[in-house]
């Protein structure tokens, strides 16, 4: 965050989303993949304990993202 008193003018919030993803063992180097992106935390964890549920073949994760409008918006975020 900068040291400003409050958000510049004009700033929106960030949206919310969360990922279902996971790490590829057989290529950890390839960074994550996304398997479905949801506006609320619950709905992301029915799709995990579902797919879990069906002997995915690795581990899988929620990773909460920010979604920012503009640059000048997470500039001021970050």
């Amino acid at each position: 965050m900068t040291s400003e008193p409050g958000p510049p003018l004009g700033y929106r919030e960030p949206s919310l989303v969360w990922c279902v993803e996971y790490v590829d063992p057989r290529e950890p180097n390839a960074g994550s993949h996304q398997i479905g992106a949801f506006t609320s935390e619950e709905e992301a964890g029915k799709l995990l304990r579902r797919i879990e549920a069906d002997g995915f073949f690795t581990q899988l994760h929620i990773n909460m993202i920010a979604v920012h409008q503009s640059v000048e918006d997470w500039e001021w975020d970050r």
